[in-house]
């Protein structure tokens, strides 16, 4: 882990608190032997407020295959995007995944624009500080990915494992499925290239349920089961932010909260594109409580074409 550097404008109040302990301590200061005078200054610190965080380290993303992997280090094909682990793991238990529906990669304005939130040097000309976590994720309607054949969503996505060095996500296992998305295998995750059937960790899914699915509401598949006729529509194919809170959609409340639906008013002619962040996840080892890095932008993945799945 590392200290997280706070801007003074953010934290101007702490420190002109922390000047006017200073200045009520001065006579003090003066009067005292130079070991008790660094004791005072410590507390005063402390006792002042002075803000202290701890980051984890963020995954990398990768273009190619991890050299752990393969020692020439192939370029990844498009159906499959990566991520290289910390080096320094130290508190890291997992990783949380999200996922974000762009309805097209040329008009669809937010695949331009997200990438600028997720880049640490665009906030360098700012007085703004990166934040970790979900917090960015959230702001830009990202949201949790799934695990198919389930319902609910674990602490985090998949687990750390200090010898393995990148973690792969395959949205055609086995090359198989030719064009049409709709005819491929499930995506599955794992931490050796290539994801096989046989070394697979998860099976991913898409973070919502169908609420008017009274059979077993599992979370939908990312394949062939897109919901968006005029009377329903599923929750990643709305536009809006700051929406985890509405998964996994209970309701249809839930549903519509999460803004206008992609295709009421376009028709879905194109190919669309699947955005995916993550961020390290753990808890400090003296206090368990959370910690995290920040999101990384880790790369999209092509959809096309997309076929209403008259679900109900």
């Amino acid at each position: 882990m590392r200290l997280l550097g706070f801007k003074p404008r953010v934290f101007a109040a702490q420190y002109r608190e922390v000047r006017s302990c200073n200045k009520s301590m001065g006579l003090i200061v003066h009067a005292m032997p130079s070991t008790i005078v660094c004791l005072l200054l410590v507390q005063i610190v402390i006792g002042c407020g002075l803000p202290q965080a701890t980051l984890l380290e963020k995954p990398e993303k990768l273009d190619y295959v991890h050299i752990s992997d393969h020692p020439n280090r192939p370029p990844l094909p498009d159906t499959v995007i990566a991520f290289g682990l910390p080096v320094d793991d130290t508190d890291i238990i997992g990783y949380v995944i999200y996922y974000k529906v762009y309805y097209s990669a040329s008009r669809d304005p937010d695949y331009r624009e997200d990438g600028k939130y997720f880049d640490e040097n665009s906030y360098i000309s700012t007085n703004d500080e990166m934040q970790p976590g979900s917090a960015i994720p959230n702001q830009r309607g990202f949201l949790k990915v799934g695990e198919y054949g389930k319902s609910e969503f674990a602490e985090y996505y998949i687990g750390h494992r200090g010898n393995q060095k990148a973690i792969y996500i395959d949205f055609d296992p086995g090359g198989e499925g030719g064009a049409d998305a709709n005819d491929r295998n499930q995506p599955i995750i794992g931490y050796d290239y290539p994801v096989t059937e046989k070394n697979k960790v998860k099976v991913l899914a898409r973070g919502f349920i169908d609420p008017r699915d009274e059979t077993g509401n599992k979370f939908r598949s990312f394949v062939a089961d897109w919901e968006y006729d005029d009377r329903y529509h599923d929750g990643d194919l709305r536009r809006g932010y700051f929406l985890l809170d509405n998964q996994p959609g209970r309701t249809e409340e839930d549903i519509r909260r999460c803004g206008n639906p992609y295709f009421k008013n376009r028709s879905p002619d194109g190919t669309l594109r699947i955005g995916f962040v993550v961020h390290s996840y753990g808890r400090i080892q003296s206090s368990f409580k959370p910690v995290t890095s920040k999101p990384v932008y880790f790369g999209d993945v092509g959809y096309s074409p997309i076929h209403d799945s008259h679900r109900l």
